[in-house]
């Protein structure tokens, strides 16, 4: 099983709220875990969330595997992560297969 078929997290940042502090990148379990790492299917970078140009990002949300940790320790209190029902995530999936 591929992790983005068992992930039923959104995560979601305003970028208008964010001062790009980088605390929730250095926060991030997942981070840690794949930091430099390259991503096996994409070649990308295997990261959940990263700084790009001034702001966190999220890169890769098929790895957040939803504990929160960013939301606590974001200080602009810009970070959202919604519990998605598996078959709305499927249903998106299909949606976007059919573009």
């Amino acid at each position: 099983m591929r992790p983005h078929e068992r992930i039923t997290y959104r995560i979601t940042i305003d970028i208008a709220k964010c001062n790009g502090c980088n605390n929730c990148t250095t926060a991030c379990p997942v981070n840690a875990e794949l930091e430099q790492r390259k991503d096996l299917d994409t070649g990308e970078d295997a990261r959940v969330i990263a700084i790009k140009n001034g702001v966190a990002v999220v890169i890769n949300p098929f790895r957040c595997d939803g504990c929160g940790t960013c939301m606590i320790v974001c200080p602009e209190d810009c970070i959202d992560i919604t519990f998605i029902p598996l078959t709305e995530y499927e249903d998106t999936i299909k949606e976007k297969s059919k573009t």
